[in-house]
């Protein structure tokens, strides 16, 4: 099931939201913090697919009949981009889907700040991505707090090409982050499993699940 709040799709499946849970808890460990994230791409990938144009084909079967079925083009001539390091297991759920993307790296790390998120920054540290020209891509970051990172990457990323369509994958956004990617990237999709209220003063969503990245791999 989804729903779309001021033109971001919000994908509220039951199970997905299980996952989502899981990860929220303080208690779960690195491990299964990890493989959720990865099955949690996965899970994410398919129901993109819902929203990808397809066209339809015709096979035959063994039994030496036609069938009629769909083809979707667009998960051959996908870029996706993993912005390090927190979106690494996602990104990896992802390839189950789109297994014959091309894949781009993009190294983002934040200045923390305590005077709140608006000075919030994001430092670019390393940037290796594949043309974009006339490609679905797929930029991929679990956690959509300030939107800085985005808003660093992304222009980044549209050196490389001008791409057919631009789907920003997050796990959580929160409403701030969200309407300041929508003013910046208005033809970009923003595709999220959860819409959280607030950041506190260092940027970190409320209630959110802490820093991905350091969940994963610290």
């Amino acid at each position: 099931m989804t729903k779309c709040i001021d033109g971001v799709t919000v994908l509220d499946n039951p199970f997905l939201q299980k996952l989502l849970t899981e990860l929220r808890d303080k208690n779960t460990n690195q491990e299964s913090f990890r493989q959720q994230l990865r099955r949690i791409g996965v899970f994410m990938g398919y129901e993109l697919c819902r929203f990808l144009e397809t066209r339809d084909v015709e096979v035959e079967t063994p039994m030496r009949v036609k069938a009629k079925g769909v083809d979707i083009p667009e998960l051959k001539n996908t870029v996706l981009i993993s912005v390090l390091r927190a979106s690494l297991p996602m990104t990896d759920g992802l390839l189950e889907v789109f297994s014959s993307a091309k894949v781009g790296f993009v190294v983002a790390k934040r200045r923390e700040t305590d005077a709140g998120p608006s000075t919030i920054d994001t430092e670019i540290y390393y940037v290796n991505v594949p043309s974009t020209d006339n490609k679905l891509v797929i930029l991929a970051d679990p956690m959509l707090a300030t939107g800085s990172t985005i808003k660093r990457v992304l222009p980044r990323v549209l050196e490389k090409g001008k791409p057919s369509k631009v789907v920003i994958m997050t796990l959580i956004a929160s409403e701030y982050g969200l309407s300041a990617i929508r003013r910046e990237f208005p033809n970009a999709q923003l595709f999220t499993a959860a819409v959280d209220p607030s950041l506190d003063q260092n940027g970190f969503i409320i209630p959110g699940l802490g820093d991905a990245g350091d969940r994963s791999f610290s």
